[in-house]
């Protein structure tokens, strides 16, 4: 992980930096592994620094970031590094950072996400209760029911924008800073990226915990 301390002020070189770091921390926690998932954080100037897509996320540099504008994604700067595309999620992170207020989002592809997913079977969020953990998530404390929603998976990144929209809008969900997407895994975001990567770690541990529950459970449960 960078030195970067969080008391820090973060300029457009150390957000890159950051970013960067937070990718290779989460490769080696297998959440971002096989060229999957991305993460973007704020420019000083209010745009978007996006990670470019089909690279091992482990090996993006802080030279690899694209700058878009959250208006519309819009590419406005290219990286250093030629050849590379943006990211998928361009889309949905520009939506999420202009219907949420996120400055910082993060795709993840990790088992648990997928797992936590198949837990809403056919409906539409998952609950997660009684874990110290959701202390973790902004405006939580232990004693809440947590609803994170759930949206089918599509053949394309981009075309999960009108699932999310319609989320993004529904007050049952207006406490989540996740949305799960069913065999594909989850958007996890935060104010900057420093919330952004407490909410992606606290997250995991919850999709990792309720998932493990609720195979205890049926293991315990009589036949």
């Amino acid at each position: 992980m960078t030195t970067l301390r969080q008391d820090q002020p973060l300029t457009d070189d150390t957000t890159r930096e950051l970013l960067s770091s937070l990718l290779r921390d989460w490769h080696g926690r297998g959440w971002v592994s096989g060229t999957g998932g991305g993460i973007c954080g704020p420019t000083q100037d209010g745009n978007l620094f996006l990670a470019p897509t089909g690279v091992h996320k482990e090996l993006v540099r802080p030279d690899d970031f694209f700058v878009v504008s959250p208006a519309d994604g819009r590419v406005l700067r290219q990286p250093k590094t030629a050849g590379l595309r943006p990211s998928e999620c361009n889309s949905i992170f520009c939506l999420i950072w202009r219907e949420r207020g996120a400055r910082s989002i993060a795709h993840s592809h990790s088992l648990s996400a997928v797992l936590a997913g198949d837990l809403a079977a056919d409906g539409d969020n998952l609950t997660i209760s009684e874990l110290e953990m959701l202390k973790g998530i902004r405006g939580l404390s232990n004693r809440d029911v947590h609803r994170v929603p759930v949206i089918d998976n599509t053949a394309r990144e981009p075309e999960l924008v009108a699932q999310l929209s319609g989320v993004l809008a529904d007050e049952r969900f207006a406490g989540s800073f996740a949305v799960l997407v069913r065999d594909h895994g989850a958007y996890i975001w935060g104010a900057d990226v420093w919330e952004a990567k407490r909410h992606v770690e606290v997250y995991q541990f919850l999709f990792d915990a309720t998932v493990a529950r609720r195979g205890r459970a049926l293991k315990e449960s009589p036949r």
